[in-house]
């Protein structure tokens, strides 16, 4: 039974991030209390944090996932977004012990300090080198899966994996604890938008718009095919409102969330419609050629699916990174 997210005392942890940020203004819009917990560590996060400061019903907390028991001291909450983590591959292989303190360690000592219900943000890199086991065909532009997962990776499909790099071990065990905690996860492919600081190694779409808009050099690793699914802020922070509304029905589930087959775009496509001519390089490790979600569970269960197009999603954030261009030529 669906009940209106308003009247809450809300954490967001990460909130001050791309898509904590983001749902911390939807949440604090609706009428709610939102505490916006985020160490401030990462790039935009301060700029973030001092715009959601001013906003009416937040409440922005400077502070480490190692210490957020000292937030519950003198804090009660009824539901807990977490978004806290370490998100890059590539940090995951040179800082591998960091990364397992903030995602699986991090995670665990938060589902400790609080009964409140938890929605997780997971990754879609929880299932390892097994899709890159699924047979594929090769385009001029792309590859694309074949036979069965035509429609996607759908929640069952085995994270039995050798090979999850470090940071997908780290997620992982954060994500099995949650459903442990009768929490819910929702395993994220390509999410993009404003409030976006992207990079060379997270959140790709946001780092080629950004690359363009102030002419740095960009380089793709691998020949430029791979595939993702692309999903814009505006439709994951609908879908997480309904996941908070629904939240005593649907403790325990994962969802697998992108935007799905009909969102999909390569790296070269990209390149092609911002009109970028980028460098070259060998792959990186545990890169999968072709990922994206079947995205019917959360469609049959919640009603969701994505609005925005891929079109106007890069033109949307194409458009707020121009306006805000000072922030990326410090």
């Amino acid at each position: 039974m669906r009940r209106e997210l308003s009247g809450k005392r809300i954490l967001v942890t990460g909130g001050a991030g791309f898509l904590g940020s983001n749902l911390a203004m939807t949440l604090a819009g609706l009428g709610n209390q939102v505490y916006v917990y985020d160490n401030l560590s990462r790039l935009g996060t301060r700029h973030n944090a001092e715009k959601l400061s001013k906003l009416p019903g937040i409440e922005v907390i400077q502070g480490e996932l190692d210490d957020v028991a000292n937030f519950f001291l003198s804090h009660q909450v009824d539901l807990v977004y977490h978004f806290a983590a370490q998100v890059a591959v590539t940090t995951s292989y040179q800082s591998p012990r960091s990364d397992f303190r903030i995602n699986a360690f991090g995670t665990f000592n938060l589902l400790q300090c609080t009964k409140a219900p938890v929605i997780y943000a997971s990754t879609n890199k929880v299932y390892g080198n097994n899709v890159n086991d699924i047979p594929l065909e090769e385009l001029p532009t792309r590859y694309d899966f074949s036979g069965e997962f035509k429609k996607g990776i759908r929640e069952d499909f085995s994270i039995d994996s050798h090979h999850h790099t470090p940071y997908g071990c780290s997620k992982l065990l954060g994500d099995v604890y949650v459903r442990e905690y009768g929490g819910v996860v929702n395993r994220f492919s390509c999410m993009y938008g404003t409030q976006q600081f992207g990079n060379e190694d997270q959140g790709w779409v946001a780092h080629f718009i950004i690359s363009k808009l102030t002419g740095r050099p960009l380089k793709i690793y691998g020949d430029g095919k791979q595939v993702r699914d692309l999903l814009f802020v505006d439709d994951v922070v609908r879908l997480l409102i309904l996941e908070g509304e629904n939240v005593d029905e649907i403790r325990g589930q994962v969802f697998n969330i992108g935007g799905g087959p009909s969102n999909t775009i390569s790296l070269l496509e990209l390149c092609d419609l911002l009109k970028l001519k980028p460098a070259m390089e060998d792959w990186r490790p545990a890169d999968q050629k072709v990922y994206y979600s079947d995205i019917g569970k959360a469609g049959r269960i919640l009603g969701w699916s994505p609005k925005v197009s891929v079109s106007e999603g890069v033109q949307r954030l194409s458009d707020w990174a121009g306006e805000n261009k000072h922030l990326f030529s410090i």
